[in-house]
C-alpha cells in the first residue's frame, strides 16, 4: 500500500472544513484536482470515505475510523517537518563552540552578538580553552567546532584557514627594543625579563618551539608566567619585563603606554581557522556562526598590524 502524504492532508482539510471547494482552496489546487486527490485515497484504502452530495459532503463510518487514526500522526509529522524546517533556517536549535582565548576576545563577541541577535531562540555555547584541550573536545563531542591553531595536520580533523597571524614582542614606550633598527626577531626579545602567558596556550607553545629552534639564542629570563593576557600587558606597562603576544588579540587589549612590534621569524606566523571532525557535518547552526565569524574577522583584520616580511625571504 503507497500511500502518499497529500491525499492525506487532503482528507484532513476536507473534513475539517466540510467542504471540498474550501479545503482545495486551502490545499492550492482547483477543485477537480483536490476530487481526484480524495478519490486516489478511496482507491488505494479500497473503501468509499465520505458521502457526497452537490451540497454537503459526510464522513462514512470507514472515513470516522480512518480520521480518528491518521488525524494525530500527520499533526505529529508536520510538526517534526517544521522543527527540521527551523533548524534549518537557524530559527532555533543549538551549537557548542570552542576557542583560543585570543580568538575568543577577537572575534567571538560580535560574531556570537549578531548571530543571537537575528535567532534570539538559538542556543549558543562558548568554551574557552587552549588548543589541545580544544582538540580533545571536539573528539569527545563536547563542542562541534572550534577557532583554533593547527601546527601539524592530523587524520581525524579539518582545519580551513580562516587568517594568518603572528605573535607581538610588547614593551613600553621608550625601552630598547623600540630603537632596534630593522625588524625584530625573537632572540631580541630574549635578551630581556619575560612576561609570557602559561603553559598549554598556544603562544607559550609556539615561543618554547622557536626557542628551541634558535641556534645560539640566550638562555630565556622569564620571570612571570601569567593566564590572561590584560594582565602580561599590566605587568610589561609596570616595566615588569616584556610580554609576546598574538597579534589578533592586540585590537582588544589596552595598551595605553605600550608598544607592539611584530616579530619576523617564521616561527612566530600562525595560521588562526576552523577545526572540526572530519566525519561530522556542520550542523545549520554552526554554519551560520562560521559564517559570522568569518565577517567578523574581515573586520578586525582592516585593525591590525601588517604582518611583517619574513627574515630571509627575498
Amino acid at each position: 500500500m503507497n500511500i502518499k502524504y497529500r491525499p492525506l492532508k487532503a482528507f484532513l482539510l476536507a473534513v475539517d472544513t466540510g467542504s471540498f471547494t474550501h479545503a482545495a482552496n486551502q490545499l492550492g489546487v482547483t477543485q477537480p484536482s483536490f476530487t481526484a486527490l480524495i478519490q486516489d485515497l478511496e482507491e488505494v484504502l479500497g473503501l468509499r470515505l465520505f458521502e457526497r452530495t452537490t451540497r454537503s459532503i459526510s464522513l462514512t463510518s470507514a472515513g470516522q475510523d480512518f480520521y480518528a487514526r491518521v488525524q494525530r500522526p500527520i499533526a505529529d509529522l508536520e510538526e517534526a517537518y517544521r522543527s527540521l524546517a527551523d533548524l534549518a533556517a537557524v530559527r532555533r536549535g543549538s551549537v557548542a563552540l570552542g576557542a583560543l582565548p585570543s580568538t575568543a576576545l577577537a572575534l567571538l563577541p560580535a560574531a556570537v552578538g549578531t548571530l543571537s541577535r537575528a535567532h534570539p531562540a538559538l542556543k549558543i555555547r562558548v568554551v574557552e580553552a587552549h588548543n589541545d584541550e580544544l582538540m580533545a573536545m571536539l573528539r569527545t563531542n563536547q563542542i562541534e567546532f572550534a577557532v583554533g591553531a593547527l601546527a601539524e595536520p592530523v587524520s581525524d580533523l579539518s582545519f580551513t584557514p580562516m587568517a594568518e597571524d603572528c605573535f607581538c614582542a610588547i614593551f613600553p614606550a621608550g625601552h630598547p627594543l623600540g630603537d632596534a633598527p630593522g625588524m625584530l626577531h625573537w632572540r631580541d626579545v630574549l635578551r630581556y625579563d619575560l612576561v609570557l602567558l602559561s603553559q598549554g596556550s598556544n603562544a607559550r607553545q609556539q615561543f618554547d618551539r622557536a626557542v628551541r629552534d634558535e641556534v645560539g639564542a640566550p638562555v630565556t629570563a622569564l620571570r612571570y608566567d601569567v593566564t590572561n593576557m590584560g594582565t602580561a600587558a599590566s605587568m610589561v606597562r609596570q616595566g615588569l619585563g616584556v610580554s609576546v603576544l598574538p597579534r589578533l588579540a592586540l585590537p582588544e587589549l589596552n595598551l595605553a603606554g605600550l608598544r607592539a612590534a611584530p616579530l619576523c621569524d617564521a616561527s612566530a606566523r600562525r595560521y588562526i581557522g576552523l577545526l572540526h571532525r572530519r566525519d561530522r557535518s556542520l550542523s545549520p547552526a554552526a554554519q551560520a556562526l562560521v559564517a559570522e565569524l568569518e565577517i567578523a574577522m574581515e573586520n578586525i583584520a582592516r585593525q591590525l598590524l601588517p604582518l611583517p616580511p619574513l627574515a630571509g625571504a627575498a
